[in-house]
């Protein structure tokens, strides 16, 4: 009786372990139905605002950030894959000048921006200090700043000379900067040239307050500009695609939209052709195709199924597709589409090539540094630091 009963002990033990040895087996060979679920991704959005001197001898500053703003927000918006992108700015001089700060108010049309840029020139000045504590107070407290926990916000200060530390009524950096970091801005500033080495610990402080990151470069924020083979077959379809825009809705939100798409029409004729190539690669971008038609725009919205033709009333439509049948509307409308996708098909490619084509001599040229580099560099690391 006792050898049956142990009989039947071993043969309990020995299916228990085969079981669970099967069992081991399994889960190291089969993924966790846990390890399979999809993280929810953060919305990854980016909001900048350039704090610049626009003192006469800040003329090689400006002249780069008319050539090299594109530049800095497609590589953000490219390689961050950044979902949604604003961009402001604030250029000061001093009080006596013919101003003092200006804006350009933030905006995710960055045509409009850039529109504006274009109408700075470097002026006045001629001494030190200069009103660096306004245009600072300004950028943090006057500019739409989102509370969005995802979203990257920077300001970059750029100057040569120290703010004004004697104006009684201004509100100097040491309080502003305080604000910024509890809205959650980091704070970059970039020294320019060897003059006025009393700005430094000021530069310094003001990064160092929220973490930021200072720089020196030279007094011109000197860069490089390549121009390509591409660039002009790149503008020529860049501008074939701005065209096709057409709007549709009440007189006043088309005559709206289409004082923006003369703004984006107009900095062809006034941007130059590799500053215009660098802008058609950012429209390629997601923060660039979101915003690159505008809102209640025709082939946009007909391609995503937003808007039914013979639904418009004629009052709403632009002039080339009013009084036409439905027949007429859709045909057009599906031939501008058309011709659109295709020149996008082309305009990929050529800033695949363009894209080449510029890291190939930029990795030939002796130039060490480089403003647009370096501040899409710091850009960069910060958005990836804030895990976007």
């Amino acid at each position: 009786m006792k050898n049956k009963i142990s009989l039947i002990i071993v043969a309990i033990l020995m299916f228990s372990c085969k079981d669970t040895n099967q069992l081991q087996a399994q889960n190291l060979t089969e993924p966790s139905v846990l390890a399979e679920t999809p993280k929810t991704q953060a919305t990854k959005n980016a909001e900048i605002v350039f704090c610049l001197d626009a003192t006469g001898s800040m003329g090689g500053l400006i002249g780069t950030a008319k050539e090299k703003i594109w530049d800095i927000v497609s590589e953000l918006a490219q390689d961050g894959d950044i979902d949604t992108l604003k961009m402001g700015m604030v250029f000061y001089r001093d009080r006596g000048d013919s101003f003092v700060t200006k804006q350009i108010a933030m905006t995710t049309d960055l045509d409009e921006a850039y529109t504006e840029l274009l109408k700075i020139t470097a002026a006045g000045g001629g001494d030190s200090p200069e009103s660096v504590n306004q245009g600072l107070h300004e950028a943090i407290m006057q500019m739409q700043w989102s509370k969005d926990k995802n979203t990257y916000r920077t300001i970059f200060v750029v100057g040569d000379c120290p703010p004004h530390m004697d104006y009684q009524d201004d509100i100097k950096y040491t309080e502003s900067c305080k604000v910024a970091a509890k809205k959650g801005i980091t704070i970059n500033t970039i020294k320019l040239g060897n003059a006025c080495r009393e700005a430094i610990p000021h530069f310094k402080a003001m990064a160092s307050c929220t973490n930021g990151e200072f720089l020196m470069l030279d007094q011109n924020a000197q860069d490089y500009v390549v121009a390509t083979p591409y660039d002009d077959e790149i503008n020529r379809l860049s501008r074939n695609i701005d065209d096709t825009r057409m709007y549709y809705g009440t007189n006043e939100e088309r005559e709206v939209n289409y004082i923006k798409k003369a703004k984006s029409m107009e900095v062809y004729d006034t941007g130059s052709s590799t500053a215009n190539s660098s802008r058609a690669r950012y429209k390629q971008s997601k923060a660039g195709q979101k915003v690159a038609y505008g809102s209640q725009e025709i082939i946009s919205d007909y391609d995503n199924g937003k808007l039914e033709l013979d639904k418009i009333k004629d009052e709403k439509l632009p002039e080339n597709l009013k009084g036409k049948t439905l027949e007429e509307k859709e045909l057009l409308v599906k031939e501008m589409s058309d011709k659109r996708k295709a020149d996008n098909k082309k305009l990929k490619a050529l800033l695949k090539q363009k894209r080449s084509y510029v890291q190939k001599k930029a990795s030939e040229s002796t130039e060490k540094l480089s403003f647009s580099k370096e501040v899409s560099g710091v850009m960069k690391k910060q958005a990836n630091k804030k895990e976007l």
